[in-house]
Protein backbone atom coordinates (compact mmCIF):
# COMPACT_ATOMS: atom_id res chain seq x y z
CA UNK A 1 0.00 0.00 0.00
CA UNK A 2 1.25 3.51 -0.96
CA UNK A 3 0.28 6.97 0.29
CA UNK A 4 0.78 10.51 -1.55
CA UNK A 5 3.17 12.48 0.41
CA UNK A 6 1.91 16.09 1.12
CA UNK A 7 2.92 18.72 -0.80
CA UNK A 8 5.08 21.55 0.40
CA UNK A 9 3.95 24.43 2.41
CA UNK A 10 3.51 27.41 0.60
CA UNK A 11 2.12 29.67 3.02
CA UNK A 12 -1.46 30.95 3.63
CA UNK A 13 -3.68 31.65 0.75
CA UNK A 14 -3.96 35.07 0.01
CA UNK A 15 -6.95 37.59 -0.36
CA UNK A 16 -6.44 39.07 -3.88
CA UNK A 17 -8.43 42.14 -3.08
CA UNK A 18 -7.55 43.30 0.51
CA UNK A 19 -4.49 41.41 0.73
CA UNK A 20 -5.39 39.36 4.02
CA UNK A 21 -4.96 35.87 4.57
CA UNK A 22 -7.69 33.27 4.02
CA UNK A 23 -8.92 30.65 6.31
CA UNK A 24 -11.74 29.89 4.26
CA UNK A 25 -13.54 30.29 0.73
CA UNK A 26 -14.77 33.70 1.61
CA UNK A 27 -12.13 37.11 3.11
CA UNK A 28 -12.75 37.38 6.72
CA UNK A 29 -11.67 41.09 6.35
CA UNK A 30 -13.76 42.21 2.93
CA UNK A 31 -15.78 39.02 2.44
CA UNK A 32 -14.75 38.41 -1.14
CA UNK A 33 -14.50 35.08 -2.65
CA UNK A 34 -11.07 33.41 -3.32
CA UNK A 35 -13.11 31.40 -6.27
CA UNK A 36 -11.10 32.23 -9.80
CA UNK A 37 -12.27 34.21 -12.30
CA UNK A 38 -10.43 31.90 -15.24
CA UNK A 39 -12.38 28.81 -14.49
CA UNK A 40 -14.65 27.49 -16.95
CA UNK A 41 -17.19 29.17 -18.56
CA UNK A 42 -20.26 26.82 -17.69
CA UNK A 43 -19.48 27.78 -14.23
CA UNK A 44 -19.02 31.83 -15.23
CA UNK A 45 -22.44 31.46 -16.40
CA UNK A 46 -24.11 30.62 -13.07
CA UNK A 47 -23.09 33.64 -11.86
CA UNK A 48 -25.67 35.54 -14.12
CA UNK A 49 -28.16 33.96 -12.08
CA UNK A 50 -26.93 35.24 -8.77
CA UNK A 51 -28.67 38.30 -8.92
CA UNK A 52 -27.61 39.69 -12.13
CA UNK A 53 -29.80 43.00 -11.57
CA UNK A 54 -28.93 43.53 -8.13
CA UNK A 55 -28.84 46.81 -7.13
CA UNK A 56 -26.38 47.88 -4.13
CA UNK A 57 -23.94 50.27 -3.22
CA UNK A 58 -21.31 49.15 -5.71
CA UNK A 59 -23.10 50.46 -8.39
CA UNK A 60 -22.07 53.87 -8.32
CA UNK A 61 -18.32 52.93 -7.04
CA UNK A 62 -18.04 50.62 -10.32
CA UNK A 63 -19.44 53.45 -13.01
CA UNK A 64 -17.63 56.31 -11.38
CA UNK A 65 -14.51 53.87 -11.63
CA UNK A 66 -15.25 53.50 -15.18
CA UNK A 67 -14.40 57.37 -16.24
CA UNK A 68 -11.99 58.37 -13.73
CA UNK A 69 -9.93 55.25 -14.09
CA UNK A 70 -10.53 53.90 -17.65
CA UNK A 71 -9.64 50.60 -17.87
CA UNK A 72 -8.75 49.84 -14.63
CA UNK A 73 -12.20 48.71 -13.27
CA UNK A 74 -12.10 45.53 -15.64
CA UNK A 75 -8.01 45.20 -14.76
CA UNK A 76 -8.93 44.85 -10.92
CA UNK A 77 -11.81 42.61 -11.49
CA UNK A 78 -10.05 39.79 -13.64
CA UNK A 79 -6.75 40.01 -11.26
CA UNK A 80 -9.19 39.32 -8.37
CA UNK A 81 -10.69 42.60 -6.49
CA UNK A 82 -13.63 42.00 -7.27
CA UNK A 83 -15.92 42.61 -4.23
CA UNK A 84 -15.67 46.50 -4.44
CA UNK A 85 -17.32 46.21 -7.74
CA UNK A 86 -20.52 45.52 -9.24
CA UNK A 87 -20.14 42.41 -11.47
CA UNK A 88 -19.64 43.17 -15.45
CA UNK A 89 -22.61 41.20 -16.83
CA UNK A 90 -24.62 43.26 -13.89
CA UNK A 91 -23.67 46.42 -14.93
CA UNK A 92 -23.80 46.16 -18.63
CA UNK A 93 -27.66 44.61 -18.16
CA UNK A 94 -28.80 47.69 -15.99
CA UNK A 95 -26.64 50.65 -18.01
CA UNK A 96 -28.65 49.10 -21.28
CA UNK A 97 -31.91 48.98 -19.63
CA UNK A 98 -31.58 52.64 -18.30
CA UNK A 99 -30.62 53.25 -22.18
CA UNK A 100 -33.50 51.45 -23.47
CA UNK A 101 -35.91 53.15 -20.54
CA UNK A 102 -34.51 56.64 -21.42
CA UNK A 103 -35.45 55.98 -25.15
CA UNK A 104 -38.82 54.98 -24.75
CA UNK A 105 -39.38 57.58 -22.64
CA UNK A 106 -38.29 60.30 -24.59
CA UNK A 107 -40.17 58.67 -28.25
CA UNK A 108 -36.37 57.42 -29.51
CA UNK A 109 -36.75 54.83 -31.78
CA UNK A 110 -34.46 52.41 -31.99
CA UNK A 111 -35.26 52.39 -35.81
CA UNK A 112 -37.56 54.82 -37.39
CA UNK A 113 -39.65 54.71 -40.40
CA UNK A 114 -40.88 58.46 -42.65
CA UNK A 115 -43.23 58.11 -45.27
CA UNK A 116 -43.47 61.61 -46.96
CA UNK A 117 -45.69 63.40 -47.38
CA UNK A 118 -47.53 62.33 -43.48
CA UNK A 119 -50.73 61.40 -42.93
CA UNK A 120 -51.72 65.43 -42.45
CA UNK A 121 -50.48 66.85 -45.24
CA UNK A 122 -52.05 64.24 -47.75
CA UNK A 123 -56.12 64.72 -46.01
CA UNK A 124 -54.91 69.08 -45.79
CA UNK A 125 -53.56 68.71 -49.92
CA UNK A 126 -55.51 70.93 -52.62
CA UNK A 127 -55.44 70.99 -55.78
CA UNK A 128 -52.37 72.38 -56.85
CA UNK A 129 -50.24 70.73 -54.03
CA UNK A 130 -51.55 67.38 -55.69
CA UNK A 131 -50.60 68.91 -59.41
CA UNK A 132 -47.08 69.83 -58.05
CA UNK A 133 -46.60 66.54 -56.90
CA UNK A 134 -47.27 64.65 -59.75
CA UNK A 135 -45.34 66.86 -62.41
CA UNK A 136 -42.27 66.23 -59.72
CA UNK A 137 -43.59 62.59 -59.73
CA UNK A 138 -42.77 63.04 -63.64
CA UNK A 139 -40.06 64.65 -63.74
CA UNK A 140 -37.78 61.85 -61.04
CA UNK A 141 -39.45 59.02 -63.50
CA UNK A 142 -38.15 60.90 -67.05
CA UNK A 143 -34.77 60.94 -65.32
CA UNK A 144 -34.67 57.29 -64.49
CA UNK A 145 -35.78 56.19 -68.01
CA UNK A 146 -33.25 58.40 -69.77
CA UNK A 147 -30.77 56.81 -68.09
CA UNK A 148 -32.05 53.41 -68.55
CA UNK A 149 -31.23 52.36 -64.88
CA UNK A 150 -35.37 51.01 -63.77
CA UNK A 151 -38.17 50.15 -65.23
CA UNK A 152 -40.96 52.73 -64.85
CA UNK A 153 -41.99 54.02 -61.47
CA UNK A 154 -45.60 52.72 -60.98
CA UNK A 155 -45.68 51.16 -57.91
CA UNK A 156 -48.89 52.51 -56.24
CA UNK A 157 -51.71 55.26 -56.96
CA UNK A 158 -51.51 58.75 -58.16
CA UNK A 159 -51.15 61.45 -55.92
CA UNK A 160 -54.68 62.62 -55.60
CA UNK A 161 -58.14 61.39 -54.43
CA UNK A 162 -57.18 58.16 -54.47
CA UNK A 163 -54.77 57.91 -51.57
CA UNK A 164 -57.74 58.27 -49.52
CA UNK A 165 -59.71 55.27 -49.02
CA UNK A 166 -63.64 55.41 -48.52
CA UNK A 167 -63.21 54.28 -45.07
CA UNK A 168 -60.95 57.18 -44.30
CA UNK A 169 -57.28 54.98 -44.38
CA UNK A 170 -54.88 55.71 -46.62
CA UNK A 171 -53.39 54.27 -49.72
CA UNK A 172 -49.44 54.30 -51.22
CA UNK A 173 -49.19 56.46 -53.80
CA UNK A 174 -46.15 56.24 -56.20
CA UNK A 175 -44.09 59.41 -54.52
CA UNK A 176 -44.48 58.58 -51.49
CA UNK A 177 -40.84 58.46 -49.90
CA UNK A 178 -39.85 55.68 -47.69
CA UNK A 179 -36.91 56.44 -44.82
CA UNK A 180 -35.36 54.53 -42.30
CA UNK A 181 -33.54 56.00 -39.53
CA UNK A 182 -31.77 55.07 -36.38
CA UNK A 183 -32.78 56.48 -32.93
CA UNK A 184 -34.43 59.37 -33.89
CA UNK A 185 -37.24 60.79 -32.08
CA UNK A 186 -40.81 60.42 -33.20
CA UNK A 187 -43.85 58.35 -33.76
CA UNK A 188 -44.37 55.55 -35.63
CA UNK A 189 -46.36 57.01 -39.49
CA UNK A 190 -50.02 55.99 -40.56
CA UNK A 191 -49.81 53.09 -42.39
CA UNK A 192 -50.64 53.16 -46.25
CA UNK A 193 -52.69 49.87 -47.95
CA UNK A 194 -50.57 48.35 -50.56
CA UNK A 195 -52.78 45.26 -52.50
CA UNK A 196 -51.09 42.37 -54.10
CA UNK A 197 -50.61 43.84 -57.61
CA UNK A 198 -48.47 46.82 -56.21
CA UNK A 199 -46.78 44.27 -54.13
CA UNK A 200 -45.60 42.38 -56.93
CA UNK A 201 -44.62 45.85 -58.54
CA UNK A 202 -42.18 46.65 -55.55
CA UNK A 203 -40.64 43.00 -56.08
CA UNK A 204 -40.24 43.80 -59.83
CA UNK A 205 -38.71 47.01 -59.12
CA UNK A 206 -36.52 46.18 -56.71
CA UNK A 207 -34.92 43.22 -58.92
CA UNK A 208 -34.11 45.37 -61.34
CA UNK A 209 -31.58 47.23 -59.37
CA UNK A 210 -30.51 43.80 -57.70
CA UNK A 211 -32.26 45.20 -54.37
CA UNK A 212 -35.07 42.42 -54.47
CA UNK A 213 -33.91 41.04 -50.71
CA UNK A 214 -35.18 44.49 -49.43
CA UNK A 215 -39.07 44.26 -50.58
CA UNK A 216 -40.10 42.15 -47.58
CA UNK A 217 -38.79 45.21 -45.37
CA UNK A 218 -40.36 48.17 -47.68
CA UNK A 219 -43.89 46.18 -47.81
CA UNK A 220 -43.91 45.68 -44.14
CA UNK A 221 -42.63 49.20 -43.43
CA UNK A 222 -45.57 50.67 -45.68
CA UNK A 223 -48.56 48.55 -44.40
CA UNK A 224 -47.40 48.00 -40.61
CA UNK A 225 -44.93 50.86 -39.28
CA UNK A 226 -45.73 50.87 -36.01
CA UNK A 227 -45.32 46.80 -35.48
CA UNK A 228 -42.39 46.92 -37.30
CA UNK A 229 -40.53 49.67 -35.15
CA UNK A 230 -41.92 47.74 -31.92
CA UNK A 231 -40.31 44.35 -33.32
CA UNK A 232 -37.09 46.29 -33.65
CA UNK A 233 -37.05 47.80 -30.57
CA UNK A 234 -37.51 44.25 -29.04
CA UNK A 235 -34.61 43.19 -30.99
CA UNK A 236 -32.05 45.81 -30.42
CA UNK A 237 -31.63 44.98 -26.68
CA UNK A 238 -30.90 41.85 -27.52
CA UNK A 239 -28.60 42.76 -30.54
CA UNK A 240 -26.33 44.92 -28.81
CA UNK A 241 -25.11 42.17 -27.04
CA UNK A 242 -23.66 40.94 -30.37
CA UNK A 243 -21.22 44.01 -29.91
CA UNK A 244 -20.17 43.35 -26.94
CA UNK A 245 -18.94 39.60 -28.40
CA UNK A 246 -17.90 41.66 -31.53
CA UNK A 247 -15.30 43.61 -29.13
CA UNK A 248 -14.21 40.97 -27.23
CA UNK A 249 -13.06 38.49 -29.93
CA UNK A 250 -11.44 41.77 -31.40
CA UNK A 251 -9.58 41.87 -28.76
CA UNK A 252 -8.75 38.41 -28.11
CA UNK A 253 -7.10 38.80 -32.08
CA UNK A 254 -5.72 41.64 -30.91
CA UNK A 255 -4.42 40.57 -27.62
CA UNK A 256 -4.18 35.86 -28.10
CA UNK A 257 -2.19 35.77 -25.25
CA UNK A 258 -4.93 36.86 -22.61
CA UNK A 259 -7.56 34.25 -21.57
CA UNK A 260 -11.03 34.83 -23.32
CA UNK A 261 -12.10 35.72 -19.93
CA UNK A 262 -10.32 38.87 -19.69
CA UNK A 263 -11.47 39.94 -23.03
CA UNK A 264 -15.14 39.06 -21.73
CA UNK A 265 -15.16 41.47 -19.08
CA UNK A 266 -12.82 44.23 -20.61
CA UNK A 267 -15.90 44.27 -22.97
CA UNK A 268 -19.02 44.22 -20.66
CA UNK A 269 -17.33 47.22 -18.99
CA UNK A 270 -16.55 48.89 -21.99
CA UNK A 271 -19.68 49.03 -23.54
CA UNK A 272 -21.06 49.06 -20.54
CA UNK A 273 -19.09 52.83 -20.34
CA UNK A 274 -20.08 53.84 -23.81
CA UNK A 275 -23.13 53.86 -23.39
CA UNK A 276 -24.01 57.23 -21.78
CA UNK A 277 -21.95 59.48 -23.99
CA UNK A 278 -23.98 57.84 -26.73
CA UNK A 279 -27.30 58.86 -24.56
CA UNK A 280 -26.04 62.25 -24.70
CA UNK A 281 -24.82 62.09 -28.37
CA UNK A 282 -28.16 60.77 -29.22
CA UNK A 283 -30.41 63.76 -27.07
CA UNK A 284 -28.29 66.75 -28.47
CA UNK A 285 -28.58 65.65 -32.14
CA UNK A 286 -32.94 64.98 -31.04
CA UNK A 287 -32.89 68.21 -29.48
CA UNK A 288 -30.89 70.12 -31.01
CA UNK A 289 -30.90 68.59 -34.95
CA UNK A 290 -28.39 69.81 -37.25
CA UNK A 291 -27.52 73.38 -35.52
CA UNK A 292 -24.20 74.18 -35.25
CA UNK A 293 -24.14 73.88 -31.57
CA UNK A 294 -25.37 70.46 -31.28
CA UNK A 295 -23.06 69.26 -33.81
CA UNK A 296 -19.95 71.09 -31.82
CA UNK A 297 -21.31 69.02 -28.54
CA UNK A 298 -21.52 66.04 -30.75
CA UNK A 299 -18.25 66.43 -32.20
CA UNK A 300 -16.24 67.21 -28.65
CA UNK A 301 -18.53 64.02 -26.96
CA UNK A 302 -17.06 62.07 -30.23
CA UNK A 303 -13.42 63.50 -29.61
CA UNK A 304 -13.65 62.44 -25.97
CA UNK A 305 -14.97 58.98 -26.75
CA UNK A 306 -11.59 58.34 -28.90
CA UNK A 307 -9.09 59.51 -25.76
CA UNK A 308 -11.33 57.97 -23.75
CA UNK A 309 -11.08 54.82 -25.58
CA UNK A 310 -7.59 54.90 -25.87
CA UNK A 311 -6.67 55.85 -22.14
CA UNK A 312 -9.12 52.06 -21.38
CA UNK A 313 -7.00 50.09 -23.64
CA UNK A 314 -3.66 51.50 -21.61
CA UNK A 315 -5.33 51.05 -17.99
CA UNK A 316 -6.40 47.30 -19.60
CA UNK A 317 -3.60 45.63 -21.47
CA UNK A 318 -0.98 48.01 -20.33
CA UNK A 319 -0.13 49.19 -23.69
CA UNK A 320 2.23 51.25 -24.40
CA UNK A 321 1.52 54.38 -26.70
CA UNK A 322 2.68 53.28 -29.70
CA UNK A 323 0.86 49.84 -29.34
CA UNK A 324 -2.61 52.04 -28.67
CA UNK A 325 -1.93 53.99 -31.92
CA UNK A 326 -1.40 51.47 -33.77
CA UNK A 327 -4.71 48.97 -32.60
CA UNK A 328 -7.23 51.87 -31.94
CA UNK A 329 -8.04 52.13 -35.41
CA UNK A 330 -8.59 48.74 -35.51
CA UNK A 331 -10.44 49.08 -32.82
CA UNK A 332 -12.69 51.58 -33.82
CA UNK A 333 -13.18 50.00 -37.67
CA UNK A 334 -13.97 46.67 -35.68
CA UNK A 335 -16.84 49.19 -33.73
CA UNK A 336 -17.99 50.80 -36.74
CA UNK A 337 -18.37 46.97 -38.56
CA UNK A 338 -20.05 46.11 -35.30
CA UNK A 339 -22.59 48.93 -35.18
CA UNK A 340 -23.39 48.38 -39.01
CA UNK A 341 -24.04 44.56 -38.86
CA UNK A 342 -26.30 45.83 -35.98
CA UNK A 343 -28.36 48.40 -38.04
CA UNK A 344 -28.69 46.03 -40.98
CA UNK A 345 -29.85 43.31 -38.64
CA UNK A 346 -32.52 45.49 -36.97
CA UNK A 347 -33.80 47.06 -40.12
CA UNK A 348 -34.02 43.43 -41.75
CA UNK A 349 -35.65 41.50 -38.57
CA UNK A 350 -37.78 43.98 -37.71
CA UNK A 351 -39.89 42.97 -41.03
CA UNK A 352 -39.77 39.58 -39.99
Amino acid sequence: MTTTAPSPDTGPAICANCGAALEGPFCSACGQSDADLRRPVLSLATDFLDGALAWDGRFLTTMRGLYMRPGRVARDYVDGQRAKYSPPVRIYLIVTLVFFALCAGIGIRPVGIHLTPDAASIRSQDAAQIEARRANWARIDAAIQARGSAPQLDCGVMPGPDEIAADGSLVFARDTGINLSLFRRGSPPEPRSLDAANEACFQRTLDAQGMGWIQPVVVEAIRHPAAYEARAAAIASQAFLLMVAGFALLNLALHPRRPVIDHVVYSLYWNAALVPPVMLILLTLNLGGNSWPALTATGIVALALLVFAALQERGFYGSSWLGTALRLPVLLLGCALSMTAVAIGLVWLGAR
